[in-house]
């Protein structure tokens, strides 16, 4: 039997990475593509990512009773934050859509200005907290902790009340 790529990768580490490439590469490379839905981009980074944490830890690695697990799950770990994170940067406040420069032309602002308008006129159908609570969010772009600190509530009331909200404001808006 050939030797173990994550035993040699604590004596020789590039050897043992580009080993351990050239035996789970391909079987890594989809099971992170499946986590981030064929992001080719995402997928170098969160290889790359793997590829430092099993450097950085290869002595644990070495006596894991399943190094190939492990860097599976590291793998999934290392995705799951990185699709956190981009969703988190894509994430902007409704105001800011005015800052985009494809929207200084007059039509972009009046859409914007119309569906802000659509959008406020529904929020006045749902309770006084609800409305509250998803203007902050919404419309003046706070996230949780800050909702939780200027209503004086706690973080899973700030979700159910931000949650039953946006239902709330989905549905009202496919029925005009």
């Amino acid at each position: 039997m050939g030797e173990d790529p994550f035993e040699i990768l604590v004596k020789e580490p590039e050897r043992g990475l580009r080993l351990i490439m050239g035996k789970h590469g391909s079987q890594l490379k989809n099971r992170i593509r499946n986590i981030v839905n064929n992001d080719d981009e995402l997928v170098k980074d969160v290889v790359s990512e793997t590829l430092t944490t099993l450097f950085v830890q290869r002595e644990k690695v070495a006596i894991c009773k399943d190094p190939f697990a492990w860097m599976m799950a590291i793998a999934r770990n290392i995705a799951l934050k990185m699709l956190r994170q981009e969703k988190k940067n894509q994430k902007i406040a409704i105001d800011e859509l005015r800052i985009v420069p494809h929207s200084q032309d007059i039509e972009a602002d009046l859409h914007y200005q119309e569906m802000l308008e659509a959008v406020l006129s529904k929020a006045e159908q749902l309770t006084p907290m609800e409305k509250k609570i998803f203007i902050d969010a919404k419309v003046h772009g706070m996230d949780n902790k800050e909702l939780e600190i200027r209503h004086d509530l706690r973080p899973q009331r700030i979700r159910n009340l931000l949650s039953t909200a946006l239902a709330k404001i989905r549905r009202l808006l496919k029925g005009s």
